[in-house]
């Protein structure tokens, strides 16, 4: 006879099942429609390259808001899983940027990657790009 862990069956509860659906539904109702299009997709980067943080304010003016499909893609992006998540690692104070690579645990460490950018604005657009490509194949949308 052998010594086997019983393991119970993996419930619809267990898997998360409804808010994975939920999620997989607005995604294909309220994000995939800004991004399917390869004109409309390219808009929206070029949108994120711009302001990848949102534009500054003005005295006066209502602060400049991300477009309504950009808001809702960065939203999507930024729930992804923290193991192998990018994160900015500033490298020297208001000049030189790298992307780190998240453990997903306490105490790992961050891997640390090779591209430099100049600016955090460069990083985080870089890192959108990366989030993004991911997304994508996701959904099987060619780039």
């Amino acid at each position: 006879m052998t010594n086997r862990r019983h393991l119970p069956p993996q419930t619809a509860l267990q898997q998360d099942y409804g808010f994975t659906a939920l999620d997989d539904y607005d995604t294909k109702m309220y994000i995939l429609p800004y991004i399917r299009d390869k004109s409309s997709r390219e808009a929206i980067i070029a949108e994120h390259r711009q302001h990848p943080r949102g534009a500054g304010t003005k005295a006066g003016e209502a602060a400049p808001l991300h477009s309504v499909g950009l808001k809702r893609l960065i939203d999507k992006l930024r729930m992804f899983p923290q193991a192998g998540k990018h994160t900015i690692v500033e490298i020297v104070p208001w000049k030189e940027y790298k992307i780190g690579i998240l453990p997903g645990r306490r105490g790992g460490v961050v891997e640390i990657t090779e591209e430099v950018y100049p600016t955090r604005e460069d990083a985080e657009h870089a890192i959108f790009l990366m989030r993004l490509r991911v997304f994508l194949d996701a959904y099987g949308i060619n780039n």
